[in-house]
């Protein structure tokens, strides 16, 4: 005779089992996800086109667009850019939704030994503290409840294969810039 206790305890596992599952299943997920960048197919990119998508993805009034010169080409997988500059403006989005008067600015520039091409994305949230900085980049690590832990892993691979680099600078409570930096 099975007593209604046991029943309760058993329908218990049984979720913990499936939440465990699907777990294990998205974590599987993200890291094909991570497996399967493909390498770019590099094509001439005109700056003030790639920026002009961003600005009707992101037409909001927090969002700021200052580039140096829109006629400024690029060789680059213009999705996989725009993968990651949609990855850091939805984060920059995210981090300012508490902010009184949020904003987020996304710059270009060309550096000034001509070498590099810069893309900066700076919002106006609570920043990152230092210990927080050093792993997010690690796939799997976030500070965010419903977060995988791999966009900004993504974005560092995609723009490795770039020949580029990507770094963040935050003061908290002030600010945070990440910046991506193709070779030109």
């Amino acid at each position: 005779e099975m007593r209604e206790s046991d029943w309760s305890s058993d329908v218990c596992s049984s979720d913990l089992i499936n939440r465990r599952s699907n777990g294990l299943l998205q974590f599987v997920e993200n890291y094909r996800k991570l497996q399967r960048i493909s390498k770019p197919q590099f094509e001439d990119v005109r700056i003030g086109d790639l920026v002009a998508d961003l600005q009707h993805l992101y037409p909001d009034s927090i969002f700021h667009y200052e580039i140096e010169n829109e006629d400024q080409r690029l060789l680059m997988d213009r999705s996989q850019i725009e993968q990651v500059l949609i990855n850091l403006l939805k984060n920059a989005q995210e981090a300012v939704e508490n902010e009184e008067i949020p904003y987020v600015r996304l710059t270009t520039h060309l550096s000034s030994n001509k070498r590099d091409f810069i893309i900066s994305i700076t919002d106006n949230g609570k920043g990152i503290l230092p210990e927080v900085m050093e792993r997010i980049f690690v796939p799997f690590f976030t500070t965010k409840t419903s977060g995988s832990g791999i966009g900004l892993s993504i974005c560092k691979q995609i723009v490795t294969l770039h020949g580029g680099t990507i770094t963040a600078s935050s003061k908290p409570g002030e600010k945070t810039t990440f910046s991506v930096v193709l070779p030109v």
